[in-house]
């Protein structure tokens, strides 16, 4: 009898002692599992501000970029303002040096030369001064064709062909992806010539430079408008395209 109670009480001991190993064991791994949690949160934190920082330094590089080349714009335009201003001083018509002679003549008027023309103005004709731009453009030639197409806006406003003008700036920026400055063009078009045929082009070049730019909502917006509003264009069969491409 007394050892079958010593038996009993030693399976019992043994017992208590097991499950305390199993509680302590559980609880260890429940310990690892917050640890573990709490390294992918903090992961995933330090994650989203490098990410974070990643598209702050981008939108700086762009901004920077779109300063120099305003810059770059602006010596261009002047340079060529010049060219186009420019005229030699050599031509004035001077009158002949009279010549000695021993008879009397009758006396003659003295030439006078001809008037310079007004400052800041061009020789060439509206067509003649675009057709030079867009010449520069298909040649490549983007900072020369921005700086022909704003002196062409200066001297020629209200043409037919200035909302096509504001248009090509717009695009000369797109190619060479200076994203920002071109939606700023395609912005006048669409402001100060919403009924132009640039109108559903310069809607669908803004959503795709806001494609470029990454931010697919402002993209989807403006592509949705092309559709909308010019349904028999063909931006808007690209506008189509693009927007299953942003999907």
């Amino acid at each position: 009898m007394r050892l079958s109670a010593i038996f009993l009480v030693g399976f019992m001991a043994t017992g208590c002692v097991a499950v305390a190993d199993f509680t302590a064991l559980r609880d260890e791994v429940f310990l690892v599992k917050v640890d573990n949690r709490k390294l992918k949160e903090t992961e995933e934190g330090l994650r989203k501000r490098l990410e974070e920082q990643e598209r702050a330094l981008k939108a700086a590089e762009i901004r920077q970029q779109g300063l120099e080349e305003q810059i770059r714009v602006l010596e261009a335009q002047s340079r060529r303002l010049e060219a186009l201003t420019a005229r030699p001083e050599d031509t004035e018509v001077k009158p002949p040096a009279k010549i000695p002679s021993l008879e009397i003549t009758a006396s003659r008027p003295a030439v006078t030369p001809p008037p310079p023309p007004p400052a800041g103005s061009s020789s060439l004709s509206p067509t003649a001064a675009y057709n030079q731009a867009y010449n520069d453009y298909l040649q490549g030639n983007y900072d020369l064709a921005v700086a022909g197409f704003e002196a062409f806006l200066s001297q020629f406003p209200g043409t037919s062909l200035t909302a096509h003008a504001q248009y090509w700036i717009g695009e000369a920026y797109f190619n060479k992806k200076e994203y920002l400055n071109a939606l700023n063009a395609y912005d006048r078009v669409l402001a100060d010539y919403p009924t132009s045929d640039k109108a559903a082009g310069a809607l669908y070049k803004t959503g795709a430079a806001y494609a470029e730019l990454e931010d697919k909502a402002k993209a989807r917006v403006f592509l949705k408008r092309v559709i909308e509003e010019h349904p028999q264009s063909e931006e808007a069969n690209l506008a189509k395209q693009r927007l299953a491409d942003l999907r």
